[in-house]
């Protein structure tokens, strides 16, 4: 019975803060925030949770090639999908990231063209997405230039390779790896767009996690993620926008 009143408890908050959704306000005003969620979740319901949605980012991006940020939604329960987007980007897209079983974390550096609001959108059991926000303030540029990894001369031999590191984090595995790739942005003059498109995370034969990577990601890309699954032992298989493929093998 007190199982059954919880559950409709819930069910009534769930429809009280999707009736609210229309009235939310944008934390950070931003100019262009209507269009850029509607082009991010299309109708779907969301609310602003800075709460429970934390996204870190430098005071200053002086770098706007590497901007590390970091994301955090583990208060979320069930998370199924986490989406970074930077709403006044040259590239608003940064990542969509299938949870599975990974955890609703993800750190990595991005490339910003200007200063800029960033998201990040979980989506819950409920269909409901929650918006963490935070600004990054840059003199920007860092979209619209060429990498420095495509003028190596041994570029050809360096592309795909990568790093892994995998430790255990209270009953967690966190797994960072690095991959030597010029993530183009396709926006400056003779340099077509090209950079990793997808990363499918697996635990022996199985998939526990897929992740879409877009031009915003900065080159060279170095990204965290969690999981509470397996052993530490994990593969990731990488594909880029020319049809490259490289796997990385990780062990604690």
């Amino acid at each position: 019975m007190k199982k059954s009143i919880k559950h409709i408890v819930k069910a009534v908050l769930l429809l009280l803060i999707i009736n609210q959704t229309s009235f939310a306000k944008d934390p950070l005003n931003s100019s262009v925030w209507t269009e850029t969620i509607k082009q991010m979740i299309g109708d779907d319901k969301y609310i602003f949770d800075d709460e429970n949605v934390k996204v870190n980012v430098p005071k200053f991006a002086d770098n706007p090639l590497q901007v590390p940020i970091f994301i955090d939604a583990t208060k979320i329960e069930k998370p199924k999908r986490l989406l970074v987007f930077a709403d006044i980007n040259a590239i608003v897209k940064v990542a969509d990231f299938e949870l599975g079983h990974m955890k609703a974390i993800l750190s990595l550096n991005i490339k910003v063209a200007q200063g800029t609001p960033l998201r990040a959108a979980v989506k819950d059991e409920n269909g409901l997405w929650h918006i963490g926000s935070s600004n990054i303030n840059s003199f920007g540029g860092g979209c619209s230039v060429a990498s420095e990894a495509s003028k190596m001369e041994s570029f050809e031999d360096l592309l795909g390779k990568t790093k892994s590191k995998v430790w255990k984090k209270e009953n967690n595995y966190r797994i960072k790896w690095s991959i030597f790739h010029p993530m183009e942005t396709g926006l400056f003059v003779g340099n077509p767009s090209f950079h990793i498109s997808k990363v499918d995370i697996k635990l022996d034969s199985q998939t526990i996690g897929k992740i879409d990577l877009y031009g915003s990601v900065s080159e060279n890309p170095r990204i965290t993620l969690e999981t509470n699954v397996g052993n530490g032992a994990y593969k990731l298989f990488i594909r880029d926008t020319d049809g490259n493929e490289f796997e990385l093998k990780t062990k604690i």
